[in-house]
């Protein structure tokens, strides 16, 4: 039997859980990854400095010749960082003093609303993926681009507009809110696998990015609906060993899409083992931004390369993508040097070489204040969505992410982005109407007798 016996105001604690802990926060998602980044791009010069040949593979590692280190450019590179944290720590912090509606948060809390939500979500779901399975060509043509590992021609079939395909971004909302409300005994494991293998199915036909991205939401609803446990040895353990499983879990995932997707490119590079084509697409996939941002930040402070932008043609920096109809297909988006002044080398098959560089690469230094500004806002929503409910506060990992992205793309005002914040919204509302007021949800208790 699922668990229908706890209303909203009973679900929904008030011990403080609408405030995020300290570890998820703009400023450790922002600054995280981008550690990585940097130690990525340090372990690959240092291993080119010893002399290893595969090192210095431009096709393997992103780039052959490493960025020349300045103190004036990592000073700017600094500063750039200080700046985007304290800008959207600031709306974060701005998003939590601002209290919600209790009867709204409490609806939303009770299973009713939570099974009514996801199945809004998976409906999406399935419309947008069978959409898109149609418009690719069906199983035979999926069939047979997976079997000589070109899945990467899925993606330039599907349109870049808005349409009926875009409802395959719903897989991101409705398979980890599956897992979380099934953890909870709200709904069956069917529907919560089905949401997954739709997940997957996405994934495979258009981008990793929804993979990683559903991963931020179902932390993001986990943490919010995470009940407080005393702190314990054996407690710490577990979750060592849950990260651990997950970890391990999803470089297996990340391995065999990387294989159907790019194998033909690595075997030409020399490397025919499935797992190290993963370890150098994850090497390179981390090391190539912060390799732009540091030729790039000494480019700028050395005046080698200036580009102002201008204050009203830079606000493209932070137009939403669905407005953006000069758009080309992503194998014709690859950037070479010369789109950074040739101020640094790189592979030219990367195209998300750091919000740093890219914003000013092509909006210049009115693009960097816009772009800052924009994720001040971001922490503030970021901050809003954490405080309702644990499946509406799933959403604030779509935010989350988002600022995950920050040292390799800005993704703010991509549409999927704000697809699903637009969608979280309609879901929200739609499930609210159907279920009912808080009173109706509540189990009725018998009358006295008479």
């Amino acid at each position: 039997m699922f668990s229908t016996d706890r209303t909203g105001l009973a679900a929904l604690r008030d011990d403080g859980s609408s405030h995020p802990p300290a570890w998820f926060t703009p400023a450790v998602f922002i600054l995280a990854p981008a550690g990585m980044s940097f130690l990525a791009w340090s372990a690959l010069f240092a291993r080119q400095q010893v002399g290893s040949p595969q090192a210095s593979s431009e096709a393997l590692t992103g780039f052959s010749t490493p960025a020349e280190v300045t103190g004036r450019g990592v000073a700017l590179l600094v500063l750039w960082y200080c700046a985007i944290v304290m800008v959207s720590m600031v709306g974060f912090w701005w998003g939590t003093q601002h209290s919600r509606s209790t009867a709204g948060a409490a609806r939303a809390a009770t299973p009713r609303f939570e099974r009514r939500y996801f199945f809004l979500l998976l409906t999406a779901g399935v419309l947008g993926v069978g959409y898109s399975f149609w418009k690719v060509g069906g199983i035979p043509a999926i069939i047979a681009s997976l079997s000589e590992q070109t899945a990467n021609d899925f993606s330039n079939a599907l349109s870049g507009f808005a349409g009926p395909q875009t409802l395959r971004y719903a897989t991101i909302l409705a398979a980890p809110i599956g897992v979380y409300l099934w953890r909870k005994k709200v709904i069956g494991w069917p529907y919560m696998v089905a949401g997954v293998l739709l997940l997957v199915a996405n994934a495979m036909i258009a981008s990793r990015l929804a993979l990683l991205m559903a991963c931020a939401v179902f932390l993001a609803a986990w943490v919010r609906g995470r009940e407080p446990r005393p702190a314990t040895g054996g407690s710490s353990a577990r979750t060592w060993i849950a990260v651990g499983l997950i970890a391990l879990t999803g470089f297996g995932v990340l391995t065999a899409l990387n294989y159907f997707r790019n194998a033909n490119y690595y075997r030409e590079a020399g490397v025919s083992n499935p797992v190290a084509m993963n370890v150098y697409q994850s090497g390179a996939y981390l090391a190539v931004p912060a390799q732009v941002s540091l030729g790039v930040s000494d480019a700028v402070v050395s005046g080698a390369w200036e580009n102002r932008g201008g204050a009203v043609a830079s606000l493209d920096a932070i137009k939403p993508t669905f407005l953006q109809f000069n758009k080309v297909a992503k194998d014709d988006s690859w950037k070479q040097s010369s789109v950074y002044g040739y101020s640094v080398t790189f592979a030219g098959n990367f195209f998300t070489n750091s919000v740093f560089a890219d914003i000013y690469s092509e909006h210049g230094a009115w693009g960097w204040l816009y772009t800052i500004l924009a994720y001040g806002f971001a922490g503030y929503v970021f901050a809003r969505m954490f405080s309702f409910s644990p499946v509406i506060a799933g959403s604030a990992g779509v935010v989350a992410y988002c600022f995950l992205e920050v040292w390799r793309v800005q993704i703010l005002s991509y549409g999927i982005v704000v697809f699903l914040l637009l969608l979280t919204g309609g879901c929200a509302v739609l499930a609210a109407r159907m279920s009912g007021s808080v009173r109706d949800a509540a189990p009725r208790q018998s009358r006295p007798a008479a």
